[in-house]
């Protein structure tokens, strides 16, 4: 009797190995997630100090070309949320400059109780967005 049950056993295996195996073969390879691609919007002028930024620059590099922008804010993505997520799109960072345009840079943020996150220190240069009649003020 035990070694019937030993058979049925490894007969039930075989089916499944099997099975998962056909499935496996008709589905789509996984692909891996991809980061968010840096987006230029705008053609800013190569004279421009908005021409001489490049996605990826730390927030300090690109305030050593730009100077002090005209207004910023902060905000976390949702991402804060997530398990085991240790990508810098945690949080984002605004900032505008008259007469130049809007950046984009991922940014640190801050947990407090009850979950209550908030968006800190710029990092790194995400998104470029020229334009030469940006007020400078952030949008209502």
């Amino acid at each position: 009797m035990h070694q019937t049950h030993r058979i049925t056993f490894l007969a039930a295996i075989a089916a499944l190995f099997l099975t998962t195996t056909a499935l496996a073969a008709d589905e789509e390879p996984v692909k891996k997630e991809e980061a968010a691609e840096a987006v230029i919007v705008g053609n800013p002028p190569a004279d421009s100090p908005f021409g001489k930024l490049k996605i990826g620059m730390k927030y300090e590099e690109v305030i050593a070309i730009l100077g002090k922008p005209t207004s910023e804010s902060s905000w976390c993505t949702g991402k804060q949320n997530i398990p085991f997520y240790f990508g810098d799109d945690r949080g984002r960072a605004e900032a505008h400059f008259k007469g130049l345009g809007k950046l984009d840079f991922n940014a640190t943020v801050s947990m407090y109780p009850f979950r209550i996150c908030k968006g800190n220190a710029p990092l790194d240069l995400v998104y470029i967005e020229y334009n030469p009649e940006n007020t400078g003020e952030l949008p209502k």
